[in-house]
């Protein structure tokens, strides 16, 4: 959508663009500028549906528009797959670089970068082969971990169905198929939470809900964004081996809230039950360490309904721990939506962040 917002999905000039494929269904893209300064950029997109076509995404060539005309290869895959594709995503990036270095040459300098999942993917890619780049750029990235960002979106379900029973269909781990997100999630949410704002405003004071907002319009959405997340389980529920993941058996729901008011959310909740199986499916889709050793430069908008901030956060806690403060800055940008939105970047914001890595 970025690129279509943007006007800027014309393809980049440039000497020398190749397309191929590799393995099941998975098509890249190599572009050599006429004036390639030595650096190659391998970028991995973020989250597509499975009901999207495979291919190149709008995504992708954002980050060619904008980046080849300035002299930097960049080399992108589709992956195997849609949906959330960590593992293939990862081998499917990294599978770049030979073939890049096979057709254009031995690049002098390579950074990892994406976006969301994308993200996720880069930090993975560094962690795995650290000595094969020079930098990453993690963007709107699910930072601290599938897991975390899974029991987010299942804790802000199972506290919307405690305040507004009955308006949504199924369960947090039972969503019946054939569900239209919009229609059958979001709009009625919405409806429910325009009526009666309290229930809302509990959510977003519970610390294991940490929505963003800074009005009531965001507020309504950011929740309504995660319940419609929430409604994937089916889909990760297959990276587990259908094995449960989400468990809050033993979860005290915390946060800015009277006495009472607690007391009667960890009574009432629905509880569900995981199993340790599950959980470490998710860990392995992916949690990084936080073993950072080359430069890394974060980028986030003040508030991201779908990668909420925490994630932020413990990807900064994780490199710390691991005694990689120094190679690690964290920017939060405005970008083009006023601070609220999900890799609403400017192409000043996403080149000058780029920039500014090369140069560190």
């Amino acid at each position: 959508a970025l690129a279509t917002v943007l006007g800027l999905a014309a393809p980049a000039l440039a000497d020398e663009v190749v397309d191929g494929s590799t393995g099941p269904g998975s098509v890249y893209r190599l572009v050599r500028p006429s004036n390639w300064n030595g650096i190659l950029l391998l970028y991995a997109h973020g989250y597509v549906s499975k009901d999207v076509p495979v291919g190149i995404t709008p995504d992708d060539q954002l980050v060619i528009s904008l980046l080849a005309p300035q002299g930097f290869a960049v080399a992108v895959s589709s992956f195997s797959e849609n949906g959330w594709v960590l593992k293939d995503g990862t081998q499917r990036t990294h599978q770049l670089l030979g073939l890049f270095t096979s057709k254009s040459g031995r690049p002098a300098r390579v950074y990892a970068a994406g976006a969301s999942m994308g993200g996720l993917i880069a930090i993975r890619l560094i962690e795995t082969w650290p000595d094969e780049f020079a930098g990453v750029l993690p963007a709107c990235a699910v930072a601290g971990g599938l897991a975390r960002q899974v029991d987010f979106m299942a804790n802000v379900r199972v506290l919307f169905d405690l305040f507004y029973p009955g308006v949504l269909p199924g369960t947090a781990v039972a969503v019946p198929p054939g569900i239209d997100v919009i229609q059958d999630i979001v709009n009625p949410a919405v409806a429910a939470m325009t009526v009666d704002p309290t229930g809302a405003f509990a959510i977003a004071s519970i610390a294991q809900t940490p929505v963003q907002f800074a009005n009531g319009p965001e507020l309504l959405e950011s929740i309504a964004t995660a319940l419609g997340g929430a409604s994937g389980y089916p889909e990760i529920l297959g990276l587990t081996h259908s094995q449960a993941y989400f468990d809050n058996t033993a979860t005290q729901y915390t946060g800015a809230l009277p006495p009472p008011t607690l007391a009667f959310i960890n009574a009432n909740v629905q509880r569900f039950s995981g199993t340790p199986a599950g959980r470490n499916s998710l860990e392995h889709n992916y949690t990084p360490t936080g073993d950072l050793r080359i430069p890394a430069l974060t980028l986030s908008t003040f508030r991201d309904p779908v990668v909420p901030g925490f994630h932020r956060t413990v990807y900064g806690q994780q490199v710390a721990a691991n005694g990689g403060a120094d190679w690690l800055v964290q920017r939060l940008v405005p970008g083009y939506a006023g601070g609220y939105g999900h890799c609403t970047f400017t192409p000043q914001e996403l080149t000058q962040a780029f920039f500014d890595l090369v140069a560190w």
